[in-house]
């Protein structure tokens, strides 16, 4: 999920600054959601392919190239409504990649 390396070599391995994104980022996971649910569940299709893109930003923060794309695919067809019935599914993979994420930060994160 998170990818340290990826976070080292960004941050020239400065562990504060690992530390604050990691941060940042699990305070952000709540909203973050809460927007994609919402709109999904409103089938409000610009708020969801806005939220998809807010999202997408914060998860290639931390490296996580596979979530990221995961929400562009959604960002692409909500622009476009198209594949709806695709939503769910990018919605789904959305929620467990948060969860997935900050139990990883809350476990602890070894940065030796």
């Amino acid at each position: 999920m998170i990818n340290l390396k990826y976070l080292k070599t960004t941050t020239n391995n400065d562990k504060d600054t690992i530390f604050a994104l990691l941060d940042m980022f699990k305070l952000q996971i709540p909203e973050l959601k809460s927007g994609i649910i919402t709109a999904f569940e409103e089938k409000n299709w610009l708020a969801l392919r806005e939220a998809a893109h807010k999202a997408k930003n914060s998860f290639q923060i931390l490296g996580m190239q596979d979530e990221a794309e995961e929400l562009q695919k959604l960002e692409i067809l909500c622009s476009q409504e198209k594949e709806i019935h695709l939503y769910e599914y990018y919605v789904k993979k959305f929620v467990e990649a948060c969860d997935s994420s900050v139990n990883e930060i809350e476990r602890g994160i070894d940065l030796s």
